[in-house]
């Protein structure tokens, strides 16, 4: 197991913290199966929803709990009314295991299995580990005869790994009852990278996403009637669908530096040692075509800087190399940068193609996500958690290139944080997420169970009653 004392520091803090009993309360919520679609699904919801009442009598007693479909909403009532709620979120379910692949995991992928070290099984990473961890530091607190200044919502989604419903279900309910949120705390990021790639080469750092950007998928469809490759007059059906999916490519905008990227070279400009970047980030504005030209050279960054264009599948194909193809389709994915629109993008990629014998149309595009600033009440208390608890690690403000149930609150908070504070080096963790033998360090998690604990405390008041 990787050695994380060059990261842990305050691990004696919270000495009544039951680490070992809250690993096998994760345990349990990972044997659970919520992977939505499936056979049981219901009656799994309905298992870890129990747990969850078994397992936190005190949140049970003291909170108001609401099922919102599949979904748990959970309010923890605060002594003072003029203060904004916070609200802490994560998801219930998970995604399957593949087919055929069972076999591969070390300990059963719903085993929930505490060994070397780990908690094991789908879910651990993403995300029962946050909604568990969420609980704890509230039973932490409340077990203790502590209550909140403001209020409190701990709310939990049903479908973020498919259709989103459950948080927007929730979202909707408390706009219709009037709240309006301080912040909130979703998953993302968690890992600690390498700070080469913004020429800091021995920089530790991690990143707080304060943005997702959009999705969108563009179907083409180009016709052919098919025949002998001998007579291809008018061309082809897959040269006229490989002429449209190189004129969606050559569409991207050249775009000024978006503001996720800008506020995420302030925070490590300080840290940068190499050039290019060790002058182009003395003055970000002046350099700004500059350094958006390195970026665009650096696959982890290249992202950062504009809608992405990313052709992922075709099909129809010839079934000889002599014969003509008939019906092609094929799929573009695109992953909007904040700034972009959906309507923009279908502007441009329906002018790329006009003349062109293809269809085209949208199946999905969702705009990005409103970008919160690195600054404010709830950002700041989420920092100083982090940097109390992990020393050797610069945290940087980023943007995901996935999507969270964070933008369906949108409408009731304008500071919206993403990031699990389970840290553990990018490289243990690689292929997890999704993956086989997915599993956290019990470590790294009690360690962020410190952090949730410490925000929850700090930004909400809590205090004896």
């Amino acid at each position: 197991m990787t050695d994380f004392q060059k990261f842990y520091r305050n691990e004696g803090d919270y000495p009544q913290l039951d680490g070992e009993g809250a690993c096998r309360r994760l345990s349990a919520a990972i044997a659970c199966r919520t992977v939505n679609g499936t056979e049981g699904c219901d009656g799994e919801f309905a298992k870890l929803r129990q747990l969850v009442h078994d397992s936190f009598p005190a949140v049970s007693a003291r909170a108001v709990t609401e099922t919102v479909g599949r979904s748990l909403l959970i309010r923890i009532e605060g002594r003072d009314k003029s203060l904004k709620p916070a609200l802490f979120m994560s998801h219930l379910d998970v995604v399957g295991v593949e087919a055929g692949t069972e076999g591969d995991w070390t300990y059963g992928p719903f085993s929930g299995e505490i060994a070397q070290g780990y908690i094991w099984g789908r879910g651990a990473l993403d995300i029962k580990c946050q909604v568990f961890g969420v609980l704890e530091a509230a039973e932490y607190l409340l077990s203790r005869g502590c209550s909140p200044e403001r209020d409190v919502y701990l709310a939990f989604g049903e479908d973020e790994e498919t259709f989103n419903t459950g948080a927007l279900a929730m979202a909707k309910l408390l706009e219709s009852r009037g709240v309006q949120l301080e912040f909130l705390l979703d998953e993302g990021g968690g890992s600690i990278e390498s700070g080469a790639v913004y020429c800091a080469p021995g920089v530790n750092v991690c990143q707080i996403h304060l943005a997702e950007k959009g999705y969108a998928d563009l179907q083409l469809t180009a016709k052919g009637k098919g025949g002998h490759s001998s007579n291809p007059f008018g061309g082809s059906s897959l040269e006229h669908m490989a002429e449209a999916i190189s004129a969606i490519c050559a569409s991207a905008q050249a775009a000024e530096m978006p503001k996720a990227l800008e506020q995420c070279l302030r925070a490590i400009a300080p840290y940068v040692s190499e050039e290019p970047m060790k002058s182009l980030v003395q003055d970000i504005p002046g350099n700004a075509g500059a350094i958006m030209e390195y970026c665009s050279t650096v696959r982890e960054l290249f992202p950062l800087t504009a809608t992405t264009i990313a052709p992922t599948m075709i099909s129809g194909g010839s079934p000889a190399c002599n014969v003509l193809p008939q019906d092609i389709t094929a799929n573009i994915n695109f992953r909007l940068i904040p700034g972009d629109s959906a309507e923009d993008l279908k502007r441009r990629c329906f002018s790329a193609l006009e003349g062109m014998p293809v269809k085209a149309r949208f199946t999905q595009a969702n705009d990005p996500s409103r970008l919160s600033e690195a600054s404010g009440y709830g950002y700041e208390k989420l920092l100083e958690a982090m940097r109390y608890y992990y020393d050797n690690v610069v945290f940087i403000p980023s943007i995901s290139a996935g999507a969270t149930d964070a933008r369906q609150y949108e409408n009731i908070c304008s500071v919206c944080l993403r990031c699990a504070p389970f840290l553990s080096e990018a490289a243990e963790t690689a292929g997890l997420v999704h993956g086989t033998n997915e599993r956290i360090s019990q470590r790294s998690y009690i360690q962020g169970l410190r952090v949730l604990i410490r925000i929850m405390e700090s930004s909400c008041g809590f205090a004896a009653s």
